[in-house]
């Protein structure tokens, strides 16, 4: 299930080959499109959900309901705004991130247009809006019955392959506490051949936002990963650097697109713990896991097999 993640964009250059036999240019992009959000059709249950997550609605600025999860977690864990890979859904991520549900860690699931029932159609500006109002809704359940100030949770925003990209944005627009990206690419289009990059509708251009992005960002990517290489998170690692970013880069060796999520976790509470204007310590991380702050040099990890 995990492995379907990104599995549209991964393969893009091999569907866009075969575009010439799809018609019209209408047709054509709606293909396109549909490999990029090949979105699940099933409602959203909260069904046996890790904590107790249940069903929550917000509206996005356009006017378009949507439905997500929300677990809360115990008051003294951060919250965690969660966008999901492009083939996944907001049930799934939950079930993904149970070891850090369990752990105390709030987990809001954002469920994108289009996806689990939810109206409308995907797109890199819808699924900014969505972004927006569950964000909202966080920074209210964080707030509880006070008014925003020191008593406040801390809001996270964290993404996973695309949802890394939708999560860069949503950091640029309201910056939080941390950003985390899990497996996510440079840029959509570099997923696919150059000559058929033009027929990529969206950009998701996460090396520009990896200069400007104000929020400390922890880009963590496996060193095994074969739907979005570590190359790209060596590359973002390295732009983030040479902008000053506030950040590191945690790679894990034979990690692959789909982290461990005990592994994640230790990972967040080494994020959590950092010394106040530091790095998180690699003391405390599982073998294998290697926190590089940016400004110093990842360009020696090798892709594993």
């Amino acid at each position: 299930m995990m492995q379907r993640v990104l599995a549209g964009v991964a393969t893009l250059g091999v569907a866009l080959a075969l575009c010439v036999d799809v018609g019209s240019a209408a047709a054509q992009a709606s293909f396109v499109r549909n490999q990029i959000y090949p979105a699940p059709t099933e409602p959203l249950s909260s069904v046996d959900a890790p904590g107790g997550a249940e069903l929550i609605e917000v509206e996005a600025a356009d006017g378009l309901r949507l439905k997500g999860l929300w677990a809360p977690g115990a008051a003294e864990r951060p919250i965690i705004v969660l966008m999901h890979g492009n083939a996944f859904s907001a049930r799934e991520a939950v079930d993904w991130f149970a070891p850090i549900i369990d752990a105390g860690f709030g987990v809001m699931a954002v469920e994108y247009r289009g996806y689990s029932a939810n109206p409308g159609t995907p797109d890199e500006a819808g699924l900014a809006l969505d972004a927006d109002a569950f964000l909202l809704l966080a920074q209210t359940f964080a707030r509880g019955s006070g008014d925003a100030g020191a008593d406040a949770r801390p809001v996270w925003i964290v993404g996973h392959s695309l949802g890394g990209g939708v999560a860069m944005g949503l950091a640029e627009r309201h910056p939080p506490e941390v950003l985390v990206t899990i497996g996510t690419f440079t840029r959509i289009r570099d997923l696919v051949p150059a000559l058929i990059r033009s027929a990529v509708p969206d950009a998701y251009r996460n090396i520009d936002r990896a200069e400007t992005t104000p929020a400390p960002w922890y880009l963590v990517h496996g060193q095994a990963d074969t739907v979005i290489p570590v190359d790209h998170g060596q590359t973002l690692h390295a732009v983030a650097g040479r902008a000053g970013r506030a950040g590191a880069g945690v790679f894990i060796a034979n990690g692959r697109h789909n982290p461990n999520a005990r592994t994640l976790l230790a990972i967040l509470e080494a994020i959590r713990t950092r010394p106040s204007g530091g790095s998180p310590s690699s003391d405390a991380l599982p073998s294998g896991v290697r926190v590089i702050p940016f400004g110093e040099d990842a360009s020696s990890l090798d892709r594993q097999p």
